[in-house]
C-alpha cells in the first residue's frame, strides 16, 4: 500500500528518520559511557520498544504504569522499570505475579508503607528489585534529597527487596526553550541526586543504578559521572514541542506525522482538516506543524478552534492553494498523548507503507 492510500487521520512513522534517531541517541550515550533506558510512555508500542532494544546500548525499557508493564511483558520484553510509584494495595498485589513472569522487573519507591507492601510480595527466591525515587524539586513524586538516604536504608533492610539504586527525573526541565538555562538547572539537580547515590553506594553494595534524564536534558545529564542510564522518550519520534527548544547536542528528526486531509476550503487562506482535538493533543504554544519533503512549512498555521473533529489551517492565500481531498502531513504537538489516541502506527519507507504496528499499550493508564 502507498502512503496516499491510507485513510485519514492516520499516524505514520518515517522509518528512515526513526532509525536515524535511534542510532543518534544510542551513539551519543555510548560515547559518554552511559546506557539508554527508553521510555515506552512516549509510543506505547511493543514493536517500537523491541526496535529500541535491538538498536543496542539499552539497560531496559521504562513504563509509567503497571498496566503498561503487564502489556509489555505479554509481548516478551523482560527488562522493565515502572517509573511511577505503585502504591495502591490492589495493584501491589499484582506485582508478585509480574515479578515471577519476567526476569528484570524494577519498581520505584518513595514511602515506607509502599515499601512494606512490596516486601510482602517478594520472596527470597524472587525478591522485588526497587529504585529509590528522588524528587528533583519537582514536587510530583519521590523523596527529598535530604530524606532519601534514610528511606534507602529502610528499604535495604527487607530481605525480600533489593535496592538497585535511585531514580531522579526532572521532567519539569525538559522543555525549557533556552538550552543554557535547562542545562544549568539539570546539572544542579542531577548532581544533588548523584550525592545521594554515592552515599547509598558506600553503604549498600547492590546500589549500582542511577537512572533519570530525558530527551531535553540529555546533553547536560550525560556529563554527570554517576548517572548510569537515560530515560529518554520523545527522541525516537519527536514533536513540535521539542522542536521548539534548543538542542544543546545532536538533533532528532520529526519521524512521526499525522496524515490529515482537507475536507473544506470555502474561504481564502483557510482550510478545514479532518483532524481536531480527537486526533491531535492540544499543547498550547506548540501547535502541529505542516511538513513537506522533510521541511517544516512556516507559512501554514494550525489551531484547534474548529473543535473535536476538525482542525483549522490558515495560510497565505496569495501564495498557497488547497482543495478538498488534499493530504497534508503534520508534525504532532505532543507525541505521547497524541499516539495514545490511535490504535495503530503505519511504518513507511518513502511512499510505501511497510508495516502496521499496534499501539498495544493505548489506554493503559492504571
Amino acid at each position: 500500500m502507498l502512503k496516499n492510500q491510507l485513510d485519514t487521520p492516520s499516524l505514520i512513522l518515517d522509518l528512515e528518520l526513526f532509525e536515524q534517531n535511534l542510532a543518534t541517541m544510542r551513539d551519543f550515550a555510548r560515547t559518554a559511557g552511559k546506557k539508554l533506558r527508553p521510555h515506552a510512555k512516549t509510543h506505547k508500542c511493543p514493536e517500537i520498544a523491541r526496535r529500541q532494544l535491538a538498536a543496542g546500548n539499552c539497560a531496559g525499557i521504562c513504563v509509567a504504569k503497571l498496566s503498561e508493564a503487564e502489556k509489555l511483558a505479554d509481548s516478551g520484553i523482560q527488562d522493565i522499570l515502572i517509573t511511577s510509584p505503585v502504591t495502591a494495595p490492589w495493584k501491589i498485589a499484582r506485582i508478585g505475579a509480574l515479578n515471577r513472569r519476567i526476569s528484570g522487573l524494577q519498581l520505584t519507591i518513595d514511602q515506607p508503607e509502599q515499601i512494606r507492601l512490596l516486601a510482602e510480595q517478594g520472596t527470597r527466591e524472587h525478591p522485588i528489585h526497587v529504585l529509590l525515587d528522588v524528587d528533583p524539586e519537582m514536587g510530583r513524586t519521590g523523596v527529598s534529597f535530604a530524606e532519601a538516604p534514610g528511606l534507602g536504608r529502610f528499604a535495604a533492610g527487607f530481605p525480600t527487596l533489593v535496592l538497585d539504586g535511585i531514580q531522579c527525573y526532572a521532567g519539569h526541565l525538559q522543555h525549557i526553550p533556552a538550552y543554557a538555562k535547562r542545562a544549568t538547572e539539570s546539572k544542579r539537580l542531577m548532581s544533588a541526586g548523584a550525592e545521594v547515590f554515592r552515599t547509598l553506594q558506600r553503604e549498600i553494595p547492590t546500589c549500582q543504578v542511577y537512572t533519570g534524564a530525558g530527551t531535553g536534558t540529555s546533553p547536560a545529564d550525560l556529563q554527570i559521572p554517576e548517572l548510569t542510564d537515560l530515560q529518554v522518550g520523545s527522541y525516537c519520534v519527536m514533536d513540535s514541542e521539542y522542536l521548539g527548544v534548543e538542542h544543546g547536542g545532536p538533533s532528532y528528526a520529526p519521524a512521526l506525522r499525522l496524515l490529515a486531509s482537507v475536507i473544506s476550503c470555502r474561504h481564502p487562506g483557510v482550510a478545514t482538516l479532518d483532524a481536531g482535538t480527537k486526533s491531535l493533543y492540544v499543547t498550547p504554544g506548540a501547535p502541529p506543524r505542516v511538513i513537506e519533503n522533510g521541511i517544516i512549512q512556516n507559512d501554514f498555521t494550525y489551531d484547534w478552534s474548529f473543535g473535536d473533529e476538525h482542525g483549522r489551517l490558515t495560510f497565505p492565500a496569495d501564495r498557497r492553494t488547497l482543495k478538498p481531498g488534499d493530504r497534508l502531513e503534520l508534525v504532532v504537538s505532543h507525541c505521547d498523548p497524541t499516539i495514545n489516541l490511535f490504535d495503530d502506527i503505519y511504518a513507511v519507507r518513502g511512499e510505501e507503507v511497510v508495516a502496521r504496528w499496534q499501539v498495544a499499550l493505548r489506554g493503559c493508564c492504571q
